[in-house]
């Protein structure tokens, strides 16, 4: 598979979209704004737009102004501020000049492709296209336009990127020659034109051998895959390893994957074996360094909140004293203790919405504590199953199970997942048990036909901390014919589903209201868990119905049914 040129349309849209204004008003103060905002001074830019605004302006700088905050909120990534800001700056669309127009458009073309939002952002690049005389205007938007419509999967995005090849020589810009030969060559991989796709990633790298520009990663890897899959395997392994020698980790899963692929084509299965395992383990590096990053990022964002809360709190007190200064001299001490009261209201207000956004950032700590749990488990398994020295089948297998943990890293930063979605990675890892454990082993999920699994959605990695311990704590418990069974049912209650996992292990006993020693309240999945219901009831007022018993009245293997009753929510 090609590598993802994201980041180069990424940082091409900061390169040529972002880059507004560059004729501004002769008014000072628009000159300090546009100052402070090119030293990346956006709080003090900010600051001094809002009070412009706040004054008596006519239109056309009221536009001007709402555009400079369209930007500031662009660049600091609050993409539906910055929207808003540019809405409004459109509201006044006649008052702006034409570069501003064109401003305005990419702005919004930016902001929608960012949101992924492909459609919007191609009909604002092209409505700003319209505006465009000037050459340099018109290959800034046509290079986020080819990039756009390429993700979007639409057509004539080669007759784009031709009209801004043709801008780009007659401007003598061959770096971004170099660029745009690369966006084609993915594009021209995404269309499986094999023979385009090679041509156009060679004439990057002439052009990037020429200005002697740092090796291109991408670019080599799309040329070794055009080459691959025209049939020219060895020249195309020789271009996947010296990309390999300049790639980061990220790059070097996607090249080792290709490796992998290509020289299962040339059937020397040894190697490919070789690079497969390498392929697995910089992968898991991959998914350690993203899960540390996470974390790393929920604890700065929870220490920039505290520091803004502060900074606000200390502002409001300052204010509070000014006001308070000025009624003891005007009022009666009657207005001063109605003062205190709003004092007293003002700073509880305060303090629930603190407990509340610490409540958020617990809940995503949660979450993220749960994958590991799930991993550690689930690679046991596939250990155990490695062990066999089944070769092939351990490479089958080891496919399966990454596409679980993709699936589970996906929804590592939902609150929800659709029924459909959660029934399938239920299936998918009993699936990998059922191999993983014995033929006697055997599972079943049925969900009711009453019940619509894409319209509705429960809160995401609720049921599979349930579903390993009935396999783990119970079905593996059993020496034969060891059962699991997930079922969900549709309840009489309005907006609720109910569900149960059973397995045929050895169960529970009651003493004193306690689970025996191995079973679900024990494990570390199920301490989370019960935070994490807590969390739900607090922060989405979904209370979870939970109950644990015996599944029959077997002496030896009674089983254990966990039933659970779960709001839904319609999509």
């Amino acid at each position: 598979m090609p590598i993802s040129l994201r980041t180069i349309l990424v940082l091409l849209s900061l390169f040529f979209s972002l880059n507004f204004f560059c004729q501004t008003q002769n008014s000072v103060e628009f000159g300090t704004i546009d100052s402070l905002i090119s030293t990346k001074k956006y709080r003090q830019a900010k600051r001094k737009i809002t009070r412009f605004i706040g004054q008596q302006i006519p239109d056309s700088l009221n536009a001007k102004a709402h555009l400079y905050l369209g930007k500031i909120e662009l660049l600091t990534g609050n993409l539906d501020v910055a929207l808003s800001e540019y809405f409004k700056a459109k509201e006044h669309l006649d008052y702006l000049d034409i570069q501003d127009k064109i401003n305005l458009f990419s702005g919004v073309g930016v902001i929608y492709s960012k949101s992924k939002n492909f459609e919007d952002a191609i009909l604002n690049f092209r409505e700003a296209l319209q505006y465009a005389k000037k050459d340099i205007d018109r290959l800034k938007i046509l290079v986020n336009l080819g990039g756009v419509s390429m993700e979007a999967g639409k057509g004539q995005v080669d007759q784009i990127y031709e009209e801004a090849l043709e801008i780009a020589a007659g401007l003598k810009e061959p770096r971004v020659e170099a660029i745009i030969y690369t966006n084609l060559s993915n594009y021209y991989i995404n269309q499986k034109s094999w023979k385009s796709a090679i041509e156009s990633a060679q004439r990057s790298l002439r052009i990037r051998d020429s200005l002697k520009m740092p090796v291109s990663v991408i670019t080599l890897n799309n040329l070794g895959y055009g080459l691959v899959n025209n049939g020219d395997i060895n020249e195309g392994i020789k271009n996947y390893n010296k990309a390999l020698e300049y790639a980061n980790l990220q790059e070097k899963v996607r090249l080792l994957y290709n490796l992998r692929s290509a020289n299962m084509a040339a059937g020397e299965y040894q190697k490919a074996l070789e690079y497969y395992d390498r392929y697995d383990s910089v992968k898991n590096i991959v998914a350690s360094k993203n899960y540390e990053q996470k974390i790393a990022d929920i604890r700065a964002a929870y220490e920039t909140a505290e520091k803004e809360k502060k900074i606000a709190l200390l502002e409001a007190e300052n204010k509070i004293r000014k006001r308070e200064l000025v009624w003891i001299v005007m009022v009666s001490s009657f207005l001063l203790i109605l003062l205190g009261i709003g004092v007293y209201f003002r700073m509880k207000h305060l303090k629930v919405r603190q407990k509340l956004e610490q409540s958020r950032l617990r809940s995503k700590f949660l979450r993220l504590q749960l994958n590991p749990h799930f991993l550690f488990n689930a690679l046991q398994q596939v250990q155990f199953y490695i062990y066999r020295n089944e070769r092939e089948t351990s490479m089958q297998y080891l496919d399966h199970f990454g596409k679980l943990i993709r699936s589970v890293l996906e929804y590592s930063d939902s609150d929800f997942i659709k029924l459909s979605d959660e029934i399938a990675m239920l299936e998918n890892y009993l699936s990998l048990q059922e191999n993983a454990i014995a033929a006697d082993f055997s599972f079943k999920i049925d969900c009711d036909p009453s019940i619509s699994p894409e319209e509705i959605s429960i809160p995401v990695m609720l049921l599979q901390p349930f579903v390993e311990n009935a396999v783990i704590h119970g079905a593996k418990s059993r020496p034969e014919n060891a059962r699991v069974e997930v079922i969900f049912k549709r309840t009489k209650a309005k907006d609720k589903i109910a569900v149960e996992i059973i397995d045929n292990g050895t169960g529970i006993q009651n003493e004193r209201g306690t689970l025996q020693h191995n079973k679900l309240h024990k494990s570390m999945g199920q301490d989370i868990l019960s935070e994490r219901m807590k969390e739900l009831k607090t922060i989405n007022q979904i209370p979870i119905d939970l109950n644990i018993d015996n599944a029959s009245d077997h002496k030896k293997f009674p089983g254990t049914r966990v039933s659970l009753v779960i709001p839904y929510v319609h999509l």
